[in-house]
């Protein structure tokens, strides 16, 4: 009889257990892989983190985050604060930051879209290469969101809405600052712009203008300086040397120049490297959306692209913190160029055809709440 009860003892447990791991699921959770949807013939292939694959379900927990001002101190303050989607992204035409309690910043606010294709470090010295740790530092700044990062995931795990959406989308049952990161960078990756009139008229869809088609070549050409003949009736004889730096379809380069902008005090990348040689050098920014982006350069001097036209033209050899002679991209301008203000307008009319308006609109990039 003992013998017996043993056997049917151990017989139950087994049985019991199997049933407890037969009910744990395999997969605590599915996620669906994120669709980009754009033409690849105009911009490169996405390049995604083999260490953080772009799902639904992580765009939306970073969607969330973006536009929750709970990331900040006071709950003042979200991403989207100083990233208005109407904007491109920038922040509502001022020329810093404002932050909790009114705090400035000494930057202007960048564009965030068509990251995944900025290999070279974010915010304008470079200091973070990676988004996810780019999309930290803002939340601890304390001239930003002035939060600490435990702080943060406290507030998000004890959210039963934050929870639900975390485990749909990564394997952590808790937040840590990794998976903050993370599910912003999806979030801010997923951001595309490629629906400008640019993008439509290289697709056959649409054609420019005749101003518009001027402004094109004027951008595409080498600079004519002062100092050399010019036919003031053949605007084939015009350029303003665009191109060197904003050439290709995402119309910025994927380095850091001096860009001959006087000396406000801001080294850039020459204030995070140490080297004398960075010194004021700066992320070169995409061009696309830019009539959307004011005010203009990391300090925001610039209120319309008309005044950064005259800079580059007329007036950055005189006030240059750095040494022209021998930037292979800005040398042609380090000598006042010629365009007439027809022609200038017609570079201001090319540049507006970069403009993105689905982009300013899309609701996939709008507030879930």
């Amino acid at each position: 009889m003992k013998k017996s009860s043993i056997i049917i003892l151990l017989t139950l447990t087994i049985i019991s257990c199997k049933d407890v791991i037969n009910e744990i699921p395999q997969n605590p959770f599915q996620t669906t892989p994120y669709n980009f949807n754009y033409n690849t013939s105009l911009l490169p292939p996405p390049r995604i983190p083999a260490d953080n694959p772009i799902t639904i379900e992580g765009v939306q927990l970073g969607r969330m985050l973006f536009y929750d001002p709970i990331l900040s101190s006071d709950s003042s303050q979200s991403c989207s604060s100083c990233h208005n989607q109407k904007n491109a992204f920038t922040d509502n035409n001022q020329q810093f930051s404002v932050g909790v309690e009114g705090t400035i910043g000494k930057r202007n606010s960048m564009a965030i879209f068509n990251l995944m294709w900025h290999i070279d470090g974010f915010f304008w010295d470079g200091r973070s290469n990676l988004l996810r740790h780019q999309a930290i530092e803002p939340i601890i700044d304390e001239t930003e969101m002035n939060e600490t990062i435990d702080h943060v995931i406290t507030k998000l795990n004890r959210s039963s809405l934050y929870k639900e959406n975390l485990q749909k989308a990564f394997p952590e049952t808790t937040f840590n600052e990794e998976i903050i990161g993370k599910a912003l960078e999806q979030f801010m990756l997923s951001i595309i712009s490629s629906d400008s009139k640019f993008d439509r008229v290289m697709l056959g869809l649409e054609s420019f203008t005749d101003e518009e088609k001027t402004g094109q070549v004027i951008f595409n050409s080498e600079a004519i300086t002062l100092q050399n003949e010019v036919d003031p009736n053949n605007p084939q004889n015009f350029g303003a040397d665009c191109f060197h730096c904003h050439g290709n379809s995402l119309f910025m380069r994927r380095e850091f120049l001096a860009n001959g902008l006087s000396d406000n005090g801001d080294k850039g990348l020459g204030g995070v490297t140490g080297d004398p040689r960075d010194d004021y050098k700066f992320k070169t920014t995409s061009l696309r959306n830019i009539e959307k982006t004011a005010p203009y350069m990391h300090d925001g001097r610039f209120k319309t692209l008309e005044e950064v036209v005259q800079f580059y033209l007329s007036d950055m050899n005189a006030s240059s913190a750095v040494d022209l002679s021998n930037s292979p991209n800005l040398h042609a301008l380090k000598d006042s160029v010629y365009l007439s203000p027809e022609h200038k307008k017609a570079l201001v009319a090319f540049l507006k055809t970069l403009t993105d308006e689905s982009l300013l609109t899309n609701e996939k990039y709008s507030s879930p709440f």
